[in-house]
């Protein structure tokens, strides 16, 4: 069968097979359900061992696509979110994504990606929590490579088996996702707080000699 996919796999121009995945990224993107990704990347995955495209073209024409969803989203989330009802809305999650985004901004832009639901509600929600357009594209376009590339990297290696492993196991990985992010987000402040001692400690040096020099 699988012989039989790549046969056919091998008479379609990649490049419409490109432009198809980032068209169902696109709207998988703007937070839409349902889209089915999950067949234009497990094509690219085959069409890749097949030699007939790159996986680092997979990856980066998927994650634009994933990516101008995400901005398209952003735009149109004011009224998009209107059309979700009160309950439903704080069902999904609004009030924890409302305290997230105090604590991490535009980065939930990256966390929320892993997460669903939970992810279409925050792009509907992110420009009326006044995110800023270029903070929010800039970490839109991090989570989308991120989850781009583990699914491509994914179909190219383990094709069909990848989507039922993921399936079954996604909530292990999410966890670890978290698990590591909690001590990465602590080494970011440290480094930060690090920076900033060193800069007030070169500031006042530079008054001092200032001050020497009148």
């Amino acid at each position: 069968m699988t012989e039989h996919l790549l046969h056919w796999l091998g008479t379609l121009n990649p490049q419409v097979v490109h432009l198809v995945n980032a068209l169902l990224l696109l709207l998988e993107g703007i937070g839409l359900p349902f889209i089915p990704y999950e067949a234009s990347m497990l094509a690219l995955g085959l069409m890749i061992q097949g030699h007939d495209t790159t996986l680092w073209e997979s990856i980066l024409f998927g994650t634009i696509g994933n990516t101008i969803g995400n901005l398209i989203g952003y735009y149109i989330g004011p009224r998009g979110i209107k059309l979700i009802p009160k309950k439903a809305q704080q069902k999904l999650g609004l009030t924890q994504i409302q305290n997230m985004l105090t604590q991490y901004g535009p980065w939930m832009a990256v966390i929320s990606r892993w997460f669903g639901p939970f992810r279409t509600l925050f792009i509907l929600y992110a420009r009326e929590a006044g995110l800023k357009p270029l903070p929010y594209i800039a970490c839109s376009f991090l989570g989308a490579l991120s989850w781009t590339a583990v699914w491509q990297i994914g179909m190219w290696l383990g094709g069909v088996a990848f989507i039922a492993v993921w399936h079954r196991y996604q909530i292990y990985g999410l966890v670890g996702l978290v698990v590591l992010s909690v001590p990465a987000y602590f080494i970011y402040k440290a480094v930060k707080k690090a920076r900033g001692e060193v800069n007030t400690a070169q500031q006042s040096r530079e008054e001092a000699r200032t001050e020497q020099e009148l």
